[in-house]
C-alpha cells in the first residue's frame, strides 16, 4: 500500500495493472487511477492464455470480477469468462476445464501467457494512443495459445 500511495501518476493517461489482483494494493492502484482519470489495462496470465480488460475511469469496475467468490482470482475470472462466452454463443470450454483443475491449486504462471499478455498490452496501448476503438470492460480480450476452430 505504501508503494501505491507514493506512486506519482501525474501526466499519465494509461496504466497497466498486471498484478494477481489478490491484494488490497492492486485494487487501491485501480482506485487511484480512477481518481486521476487514468484508463487501466488489466493483464492476467492464464498459463497458456492471456486475459485483458480495459477499465475506463468512469466505467464498470474490474474489481467486480473478484466478487465471484473463489480464493484464486484467476478462477473467479474464469467464472466471469465462461458465462459471458455462453451468453454470446461463443463457449470457452478450456476455461471451464481450467477452473475445475485449478480450483484446488493455482493457475500456472507460464511465460507463454506473459508473452501473449505483453503483446496484447502493446497493441492496445497503440490503439488507445492512435484514438482507435477498443473494447472496454465488461467486454474483454481473451487469447489462448491454441484455440479450437
Amino acid at each position: 500500500m505504501e508503494d501505491v500511495n507514493a506512486c506519482d501518476l501525474s501526466g499519465i493517461q494509461y496504466a497497466v495493472n498486471a498484478t494477481l489482483h489478490n491484494t488490497e494494493a492492486s485494487f487501491a492502484f485501480d482506485e487511484k487511477c480512477k481518481e486521476q482519470y487514468i484508463t487501466v489495462i488489466h493483464a492476467v496470465n492464464l498459463g497458456k492464455a492471456a486475459f485483458l480488460a480495459i477499465e475506463k475511469p468512469k466505467g464498470y469496475p474490474f474489481s467486480e470480477v473478484a466478487k465471484k467468490g473463489t480464493d484464486d482470482f484467476r478462477c473467479s475470472l474464469g467464472k466471469y469468462i465462461s458465462p459471458y462466452g455462453m451468453f454470446w454463443q461463443m463457449p470457452v470450454p478450456w476455461i471451464d476445464e481450467a477452473i475445475k483443475k485449478y480450483s484446488k491449486e493455482s493457475f500456472p504462471q507460464l511465460s507463454i501467457g506473459a508473452y501473449i499478455a505483453a503483446g496484447y498490452c502493446t497493441n492496445i496501448l497503440c490503439q488507445l494512443a492512435e484514438g482507435k476503438e477498443v473494447k472496454y470492460f465488461p467486454k474483454f480480450y481473451l487469447s489462448p495459445l491454441l484455440e479450437e476452430v
